[in-house]
């Protein structure tokens, strides 16, 4: 998806948000540090397991991924990360540069990221970031869990 095909999804969902330029590239929430506050940053991590890819949209202070936790909502007995050749194969985005929306693959939203005005993550291009309302997540997503 095209940063252009991005803004019309965006635009085409009413949702509530803003395509901004990074004065730097930003590819990890340490990259957004100074930039963002890292409570408010959301990094998309693709994970895979037998019942195929998932966007994990997270909050950028939530530390490691407690995969137990993961495969216990999503009823797998498998869940690991995917490998940088697994994430630009499935959604043909690179590691570090995944879209929060427009990559079509099933989600599980962290409630966190619900106490913020706004929540800031990529756009598939490290030289911009994504500004929207968390809440409009759930209407550009598919979001099948939750975590807390």
């Amino acid at each position: 998806m095209t940063m252009e095909e991005l803004r019309i999804l965006l635009n085409n969902s009413d949702v509530d948000f803003e395509i901004l330029q990074n004065e730097k590239p930003i590819l990890s929430v340490n990259d957004a540090l100074g930039f963002y506050e890292i409570c408010e940053t959301a990094p998309t991590i693709i994970i895979k397991s037998e019942k195929g890819y998932f966007a994990l949209l997270l909050s950028g202070d939530r530390g490691r991924i407690d995969f137990k936790q993961i495969k216990k909502i999503l009823q797998c007995k498998n869940v690991r990360m995917a490998s940088e050749d697994e994430v630009l194969e499935t959604i043909g985005f690179e590691a570090g540069s995944v879209p929060m929306v427009g990559h079509h693959l099933p989600c599980v939203l962290d409630h966190h990221l619900l106490n913020y005005p706004y929540v800031y993550g990529g756009v598939g291009d490290v030289n911009f970031t994504l500004k929207i309302n968390p809440r409009d997540l759930i209407k550009v997503n598919d979001i099948v869990a939750g975590i807390d």
